[in-house]
């Protein structure tokens, strides 16, 4: 995706390449064996560690795009809106 001074020099997002397995860097998945006695047949979950990190990613995003904090979820276009005129009440910038 080329951007100059922020903004994207396409013409709309399906000029955009979206990743894919192909552009992965290698990696090596080691299972650990163990029993976890509250999951199904001692079965351990790790699906949901990717998906982790990203709601806290998006709201750095909107942070450093606008400059207000998200706190909590979902992160809605009205929160966001709420939270600028928020921010403008006050004449301040929110804390970190």
């Amino acid at each position: 995706m080329l951007i100059e001074d922020g903004r994207p020099l396409g013409p709309n997002f399906s000029d955009y390449r979206i990743p894919c397995i192909a552009d992965m860097p290698p990696f090596q998945q080691v299972f650990v064996p163990s029993h976890e006695p509250t999951g199904p047949f001692g079965a351990k979950g790790i699906g949901e560690i990717g998906l982790d990190p990203m709601a806290p990613a998006i709201a750095s995003a909107i942070y450093d795009a606008v400059g207000v904090r998200i706190n909590t979820l979902p992160i809605t276009p009205e929160k966001v809106l709420f939270a600028l005129r928020e921010q403008a009440a006050n004449g301040k910038a929110q804390p970190e």
